[in-house]
């Protein structure tokens, strides 16, 4: 059986990326991402029982090595992003004895969004030398 894990979203980085490394010295990156919520085909949002306004909806974005090392420029607090990426499940226990779960995107590539005339559109200026990454 075939199996396909991609993902590609919109929205706006929430807070400031945190920059950790691996103890390989390999950088990490990671953030927050609150989605655009594009709503039904006929543009209005909806919620989970299908009427009125979705709340704000979060994911947590992390990027590896090099992604991490030549996007981390356009990783501001409210800058508008295409990420590109999988999804990935982390699980574990904590010292209580409870199991959590957490869903985030690694991505494997980021672009920045420019929003005009209530259109978006991704930016490939200043992208040059990261490019070459």
């Amino acid at each position: 059986m075939i199996s396909y894990n991609r993902v590609i979203l919109t929205g706006k980085v929430v807070n400031q990326p945190r920059r950790q490394y691996r103890p390989d010295g390999s950088p990490v990156v990671q953030f927050m991402l609150e989605l655009n919520h594009s709503g039904d085909p006929w543009g209005q949002p909806l919620n989970h029982d299908g009427t009125g306004q979705t709340g704000r909806g979060l994911i947590n974005i992390v990027a590896f090595g090099k992604v991490a090392e030549c996007k981390l420029g356009l990783l501001q607090s409210g800058q508008h992003l295409l990420v590109v990426g999988r999804l990935n499940q982390r699980r574990w226990q904590t010292p209580e004895g409870r199991h959590r779960t957490l869903t985030e995107v690694v991505v494997t590539d980021l672009r920045k969004i420019e929003e005009t005339s209530g259109t978006t559109e991704s930016s490939e200026r200043g992208e040059k030398d990261e490019k070459t990454c």
